[in-house]
């Protein structure tokens, strides 16, 4: 009796803790660039629960830009560094419609030290294809983040047309027209884990909100 009730708690403290880092998902960042001609930006995004900073980075390697990103209250928040101003991004577009043909091959390989599966998204009408490099690593935010951003790109667009790709992440991702020529090119550099600190995700101290006239 006392074994079977050792046993018992055993297996609910294993259950309890295997919830628990499932709930928290990734926390980290993840360093990418992105390429449009010979246009290359670098971008990184810090993780923690349902937020998400997005810093934009210049040539110098110095942040131009941030965003703030709540999954949990749908909000998007800009800063502006070298202004010390901050304002409310509204969002307002409508969802892109799209009609899309969405393949997962099982290829692999590895991309920024993840094993990844090929997953191919193509629109005739959109004249585009997508592939993209898949890593599954609890990257539950990702999705969220993208509703809430809820950005007209076909990257995003497209990714969000992908059924039961909760958890996953794309280290590259490939957009090109269906003739072969290539748009855009998305690729992880670099993915660090670990904590973040919450200030890292609030408006800073001493920033002004933009007012529009």
């Amino acid at each position: 009796m006392h074994l079977l009730i050792r046993t018992l708690h055993t297996l609910a403290l294993f259950t309890l803790v295997t919830l628990t880092s499932v709930a928290q998902g990734f926390e980290g960042i993840i360093e990418f660039t992105k390429t449009m001609g010979p246009v290359v930006t670098t971008y990184k995004y810090y993780v923690k629960g349902d937020r998400v900073r997005i810093e934009e980075m210049n040539a110098k390697g110095e942040v131009q830009g941030i965003m703030l990103v709540d999954m949990r209250d749908r909000t998007v928040v800009a800063l502006s560094p070298d202004r010390k101003l901050y304002m409310d991004v509204p969002n307002m577009r409508l969802p892109k419609d799209v009609e899309t043909k969405v393949e997962k091959t099982g290829e692999m390989k590895e991309v920024a030290g993840y094993k990844c599966e090929k997953w191919v998204v193509k629109s005739s009408k959109e004249d585009r294809v997508i592939t993209y490099w898949v890593a599954q690593d609890q990257f539950d935010f990702f999705i969220a983040m993208l509703e809430t951003l809820n950005r007209k790109d076909e990257q995003a667009v497209f990714f969000l047309e992908i059924p039961n790709a909760k958890g996953v992440f794309p280290m590259m991702g490939i957009e090109q027209k269906m003739d072969g020529a290539e748009v855009s090119r998305l690729e992880v550099t670099k993915v660090t884990k670990g904590m973040q600190k919450p200030a890292m995700f609030e408006i800073p101290p001493g920033y002004n909100k933009f007012e529009r006239n």
